[in-house]
């Protein structure tokens, strides 16, 4: 029995077709995840007044956890609460300290 042999500018073809699905498939994949993504946030009307930017030192922590979609899983809802709380704490400290 015979085993068939790979040449060298086949075994090239062969690397370059793999590498090319394997490159389409993993923008499939990251494509469908933009789209969950998308999906789950929500943005305030152009013309509404007092709306804050995620993070910015007026920003409550309250208003942080309303940003929170509410078909996080309960991971992304875990983090994005620490998020919130870890900003909090930051906007405290700012808030206390001496002004020059």
């Amino acid at each position: 029995m015979r085993i068939p042999t790979i040449t060298k500018p086949a075994a090239a073809v062969l690397t370059v077709v793999l590498l090319a699905v394997l490159f389409i498939q993993s923008t499939l994949s990251a494509h469908a995840a933009d789209l969950l993504v998308k999906g789950s946030l929500s943005f305030a009307p152009s013309g509404e007044l007092g709306v804050i930017a995620s993070g910015a030192a007026e920003d409550t922590l309250k208003g942080c956890l309303a940003r929170i979609p509410e078909v996080a899983s309960a991971g992304q809802r875990m983090l994005a609460e620490q998020t919130c709380a870890d900003e909090e704490k930051t906007r405290q400290v700012i808030r206390s300290a001496p002004s020059f």
